[in-house]
């Protein structure tokens, strides 16, 4: 029989996960192996917390033998074996302790991290699994930066960094709605993304660029990548540097990384990216946050309807097809505004058809707002079934719009 102090049961509660078994079925995921392990640590904190310290031993080494590689579930079977002996737990052992400085490279395995910090690392994942499957998205509630999506996108794919979270939506003729969400790593050193090696995840509205398979990548990547496009034209506005921002796996013998241990990258299981590689297409919206804000699919149409935004969008359309210069300027900043730039994008749009017949056939909308300032990023169809999208950054300034930079995408 295994029995344990109240102090030991105050211990083994501080990794426990308040949750239930019921919490997860609301969500309908991918069921890889890495989504069944997850949900039976679930399960086994929430048995600590109801104090069922024998079942949860067992389950928790039953999951070690079949799982040896998943540290975190590893951890909490460190814990209790040495409660269970009598030892001090490695939370209480090493809870003051400070981290030695270490190497802190992309290509450092997470064994070569400090211990002290490894460890918290470790306890810092179980509590954001915990975290994830308490707060889980509203039923029926979508990210508020999703004003509108036109029917040419099929999936979206949303990051809650503050809770190591990757949620992927599908759109359909119901609308948005979650069909997977997985744990996820960020940057060593957190978000906000500045400057070329700062170690940071970027935050804003990104879209996923191309595969590459893992056979032609190092093995710190796992099964494969999927890069996307930071910086965009708003990071390359305020002057932020760097590249190589990608959603990546993991090398073969991990089954995760601790919550904070990328050089930038959004790092999710091997399982995981090779489902991502599987269902996700190119152009595919990636949306980066530190804290999804979650609305009603009827709030978003509101706020669509009622914005403004969409009359600019109209005055564009009608301004080109009728060679409106005058109405152009205004819309356009004033480097783009100019006449040799103007004439060289009215170029490139004709290539696509006549201008007098431009139709925007398609259309997708999506706000970023922080300090430096709100936009929207506008991904538009401007032919029917053509494979030509015009993107354009749209930046608001004393309360008008205009249009920043413009891409023509094939």
């Amino acid at each position: 029989m295994f029995r344990t102090t109240n102090r030991c049961a105050t211990a083994l509660l501080s990794l426990a996960v308040f949750t239930s078994s019921l919490a997860w079925s609301t969500l309908s995921r991918a069921e890889t192996e890495q989504a069944r392990a997850e949900k039976r640590l679930v399960e086994i904190l929430a048995q600590i917390e109801r104090r069922e310290i024998n079942e949860a031993f067992r389950a928790v080494t039953e999951l070690t033998e079949e799982v040896p590689n998943f540290r975190a579930a590893q951890l909490l079977y460190a814990d209790m074996l040495r409660l269970r002996t009598g030892a001090t737990p490695m939370g209480e052992q090493l809870a003051h302790a400070q981290a030695t400085p270490s190497k802190r490279n992309m290509g450092v395995a997470d064994q070569d991290i400090a211990p002290p910090e490894f460890y918290k690392g470790l306890k810092n994942e179980l509590q954001r699994r915990r975290q994830a499957a308490i707060d889980l998205p509203p039923p029926g509630m979508v990210p508020s930066n999703l004003m509108h999506l036109g029917s040419s996108v099929r999936h979206v794919i949303a990051v809650d960094t503050s809770k190591s979270r990757l949620y992927v939506f599908s759109n359909g003729p119901k609308g948005l709605e979650v069909v997977s969400n997985f744990y996820v790593t960020v940057g060593r050193n957190g978000v906000n993304k500045r400057v070329e090696g700062d170690q940071r995840t970027p935050l804003g509205v990104y879209f996923v660029g191309r595969q590459i398979p893992s056979e032609k990548l190092p093995e710190l990547y796992g099964k494969g990548a999927l890069t996307v496009n930071y910086p965009n034209d708003w990071d390359r506005f305020l002057g932020r540097t760097g590249s190589g921002i990608w959603l990546h796996g993991v090398p073969s013998d991990q089954f995760a990384r601790v919550p904070q241990a990328s050089d930038g990258c959004v790092v999710l299981s091997n399982p995981d990216i090779a489902f991502l590689m599987a269902s996700i297409d190119r152009r595919t919206p990636v949306l980066i946050t530190e804290k999804l804000h979650w609305v009603t699919p009827q709030w978003t149409m509101k706020q669509h309807q009622q914005d403004n935004f969409k009359k600019e969008i109209d005055r564009w359309q009608t301004a080109w097809r009728q060679g409106d210069t005058q109405s152009l300027n205004q819309l356009y900043s004033a480097e783009l505004a100019a006449a040799d730039a103007l004439e060289k994008r009215r170029g490139r749009l004709a290539s696509v058809g006549p201008l007098s017949k431009l139709s925007v056939e398609d259309m997708s909308v999506y706000n970023w707002q922080e300090d430096a300032g709100e936009i929207r990023i506008v991904n538009l169809h401007v032919a029917k079934n053509a494979s030509t999208t015009v993107r354009q950054y749209w930046r608001k300034q004393g309360g008008h719009w205009q249009i920043f930079a413009e891409d023509l995408l094939s």
